[in-house]
């Protein structure tokens, strides 16, 4: 009987063990489960997060992408006004270049005419102080020659005077 016993105690024994360690995973596996239902549960919200995000970030390069395409055309308009404004800039200096050597032209025109007209100025004065010099010459030699014929005819008096009362 002892045996039987004992046999009876390992088989009691061979069953509670597996069905304690059934238990045991039993209630491991129901802790597992809820574990498991926390993470996917954790896991279904930041999920979730992640897509507003993700819906989010895609609104703001939406709008980037815009405002960028905005400033690109804000850009080539304000190229395009550039390129305008040195155009007229350009042309304007053109015409500026074009005034100023005209303008010099008129002044070295009006220079060599001054210049002209100075010559002939100097040639009529010292034309014209030749003439008075000439003219006082001639005037000194018929006063000279005035004097000389007085001169001779009162000498020529004082003579017969002379020649008289002796």
């Amino acid at each position: 009987m002892r045996r039987t016993l004992l046999a009876l105690a390992m088989l009691l024994c061979s069953v509670a063990v597996p069905v304690s360690s059934y238990a045991q995973n039993s209630a491991s596996d129901s802790t597992k489960l809820e574990q498991l239902s926390r993470d996917q549960y954790n896991q279904l919200k930041r999920l979730v997060y992640l897509e507003q995000l993700n819906a989010a970030i895609n609104t703001d390069l939406k709008e980037l992408q815009a405002q960028s395409e905005e400033l690109s055309a804000s850009v080539q308009t304000t190229l395009e006004r550039l390129a305008q404004s040195e155009s007229a800039m350009n042309a304007t200096l053109e015409s500026f270049k074009e005034k100023f050597e005209d303008q010099n032209k008129t002044i070295e025109e009006v220079q060599g005419l001054l210049e002209s007209r100075m010559d002939q100025l100097m040639m009529y004065l010292v034309a014209g102080i030749a003439l008075v010099v000439v003219l006082i010459i001639i005037a000194v030699r018929m006063a000279t020659a005035d004097a000389v014929r007085k001169q001779q005819a009162n000498w020529n008096s004082f003579q017969e005077h002379l020649f008289k009362s002796k």
